[in-house]
């Protein structure tokens, strides 16, 4: 069995991903193996997504694409954690997305919950498939490429 680090706060998984608040959409990792990892982050009622996406804050939801961006972050954690590339090491492209599904809406103050698996690989490409859920709720669920380039 082969043992990954494990970002436990945002500052680790900033040492593995580009990303930087507000963009940085993962928190922590819960789980992570050859092919699948588990995160999550907690979206506060004062996360920036919530502006002026509904009036909040009675209506406001997490814009569906954020959902869909955390769960490609959450890939491109797993990529750089299972082939040992810090940030800077390598670049990391979204470069599709197939069969995404929006099933219910994340509210300011929620956990969600980043399940990925790696599906292949080929080349340098990388095809996931994942959900983010709140709690038991499947929230979006999504299959994506990405291509990963080291510097």
């Amino acid at each position: 069995m082969t043992l990954f680090f494990m970002p436990s706060n945002p500052a680790e998984v900033e040492q593995w991903l580009p990303h930087r608040p507000p963009m940085l959409l993962v928190d922590k990792v819960l789980h992570i193996d050859e092919n699948t990892l588990v995160a999550e982050r907690t979206f506060g009622p004062d996360t920036v997504f919530f502006q002026g996406h509904f009036p909040p804050p009675d209506d406001a939801v997490l814009p569906g694409v954020i959902m869909l961006e955390g769960l490609v972050q959450a890939a491109a954690l797993h990529t750089a954690l299972t082939k040992k590339m810090p940030a800077g090491e390598a670049s990391y492209r979204f470069t599709s997305a197939e069969k995404v599904t929006w099933k219910a809406p994340v509210l300011p103050g929620q956990t969600v919950r980043y399940e990925i698996e790696k599906m292949r690989e080929k080349l340098g490409f990388f095809g996931y498939t994942g959900s983010a859920r709140v709690e038991d709720t499947i929230c979006c669920t999504a299959q994506f490429m990405a291509k990963i380039t080291p510097r």
